[in-house]
Formats: structure tokens, sequence, C-alpha cells
């Protein structure tokens, strides 16, 4: 995922781009998120060498356009992913990857046919673009919209309620009955409640972004549930400048729907919500364009949802889709 958000302090973070890389192999998620997730930052102050202005009206700032400025040569990138492509096929060498895995990847898809080698090559068919295709994630674009305004405390939810004080039988969001007896005193604790609750307001909401960099208040994350929240510990400091990181947004459960994963997989990826921490100084390095930031990974929990939807979730239960499906998340 790649997202724009740009800060006017320091002039470096101009141009500021956040990107979050998630393995494609649902198996390499059952080990951590430190393992298979990864989030980094990259900016240019307004003036520099690689984009400049093009505004195509001469008025409205909404018209400005940056393009890459004359004489900039664009790195070569990956033919599957679009990540640098530092490695070329050594026949035709024109097809440019990665790495090893994904130059088999494209030869298998497709290229052995293409490739005439001599610095030669065919163009390529629908049938090899369709596979390289179904080995990344499908592109969108993200609209932003305002969330609508939530409740003053901390301890509120949206509608002005103590969410510390729930009973869980009086909500409409998981009805208690009679098959359910066993799961009701502990069926869903606040946390749950007030990240369902906020959710229902925009149902479709795929990323949440909080960080507001004028404002005294510190964002905060929408949790999916009490346990399971990262700690201290969980979110270093900057390893570049040693600034402390501040949560900035959220990815949604909602994604996982737009990614065309398999969710009757018991491999499939799958997450309650992914936290992204970034550098509060908004740091820049000379030697690298990319520094690393933190991303925080939190499951629905048992406490949160209930011990019979998460018994489902981990398939003991055929009927878990239309349980869960209740749930509106």
């Amino acid at each position: 995922m790649q997202l724009s958000a740009p800060e006017d302090d320091p002039p470096e973070a101009f141009h500021r781009m956040l990107y979050v890389f998630i393995c494609h192999n649902g198996i390499c998620h059952k080990a951590g998120a430190k393992r298979c997730m990864r989030a980094f930052r990259s900016q240019l102050p307004e003036e520099n060498a690689v984009y400049v202005e093009d505004n195509i009206d001469g008025e409205d700032e909404d018209d400005i356009e940056w393009v890459m400025a004359e004489g900039v040569v664009r790195a070569p990138v990956c033919v599957v992913c679009g990540l640098l492509g530092n490695k070329a096929c050594s026949k035709c060498h024109k097809r440019r990857y990665c790495s090893r895995s994904h130059q088999i990847a494209d030869w298998d898809a497709g290229h052995k046919a293409q490739c005439c080698g001599d610095n030669q090559i065919k163009p390529e068919s629908t049938q090899h673009l369709r596979k390289l295709q179904r080995m990344i994630y499908p592109e969108h674009v993200i609209v932003s919209e305002e969330e609508p305004e939530c409740g003053d405390s901390d301890d509120e939810d949206d509608d002005g309620e103590d969410t510390e004080n729930i009973n869980p039988e009086s909500q409409a969001i998981v009805p208690v009955t009679k098959e359910r007896v066993e799961d009701s005193e502990v069926e869903v604790d606040p946390a749950f409640m007030k990240f369902q609750k906020r959710i229902q307001k925009n149902p479709d909401q795929v990323l949440r972004y909080a960080r507001i960099p004028d404002s005294d208040e510190t964002a905060k994350p929408l949790f999916v549930s009490d346990s399971d929240q990262p700690q201290a510990k969980d979110i270093s400091n900057c390893a570049n400048c040693g600034a402390t990181r501040e949560f900035e947004f959220q990815i949604m459960p909602q994604m996982i729907n737009y990614l065309s994963i398999d969710s009757v997989d018991p491999n499939s990826i799958d997450w309650g919500t992914l936290l992204v921490y970034t550098c509060s100084r908004n740091c820049s390095n000379s030697s690298t364009r990319y520094i690393e930031e933190v991303i925080c990974r939190q499951q629905f929990s048992s406490h949160g949802i209930g011990q019979k939807y998460m018994r489902a979730y981990h398939g003991d239960e055929t009927a878990f889709t239309k349980q869960f499906d209740s749930l509106d998340i």
C-alpha cells in the first residue's frame, strides 16, 4: 500500500510517502507480523532534483502536478512487483527483476515463450499479463473522506455511552440466544464494542488516518480488542534519529475484501487491524531515501468477540461465515 501524507514541518517532508508491504504467502503470517510485514517512509523537500511543479491551468493549486524533472532517469523496476529491478534476464536483457524468485515466476508465466535473446523480445500475451497480475495484490485507489465525529471521552463510544460498563446481552450487535449462554459473561469486550460501533458509521472504510501534525492531541488507534494491544517495547524509537514514534494510521480488516484473498483457505492472510507508527520528527537520511518504521498487528480475540466465534474462526464450526458476518465487520 502506498499512502501520500505530506507535512509542512520539517520542509524535507513536503513530499512524504508511506509504504506498507505484506507477504502474499498466508503461511508466512503464522510466524508473526515482524516477519511478513514492513512499513517504510520516504520524503523530499518541495525543491528537489527529482520532481518539478507542473501547473496545468496556472491558477488552482488542485491543478498542480509533480512530474519528473528533465534528465532524471527512472530506476528499472521488477516486471512482477514493481520494486527496484537490479537484475535482468540473461538472454534478452529486457525484463528486469528484484529477485531470482520473481525471474523464475515470470519465466514460467510466459517469458519463456516471449524471450528471443540478443536484446530481442516479443510482446506480452494476455495470458502472460493475467498470470503476472495474480502474483500481486490488485490495485485500487483509496478515496479520502472525513470520519464522522465521535465522543469526547476515550471511555465513551460514539453515542456518548460508557464502554467500560457495557452489558453484552443488551447489545444488538451480538444478540444472545439460548445456544450462546456459555459466552454471555465475556461475549464482547469494551474495545471491540467501541471498534464495532465506530466502523458501523463507515462500513467500507479500509484505512483510518489519525495523525494531525499541528494538533497538541496525540493520535490514538482504534483497537479491535482489549488484549494484544501494542506495548511501549513494541514501538521502538526511530533507528535513524532516536526520536519517539507516534501512531499515524491503521489498516482496517475491510481491506482484506479488496485483496482477492481466498477467505476459505485456512492459510489465508488475516488481521484485526494493522497499526503504523512513524518518526515524530519526520527525520531524513541522505544515505537512504527509505526509512523503516514500525507496523504492529492486532488480531480479534476470544475475549473480544466471544469463544463461540473464535472457535469457528479457527475452523471448528462450518457456520462461522454467517455468524461472523452478523457482526457487520
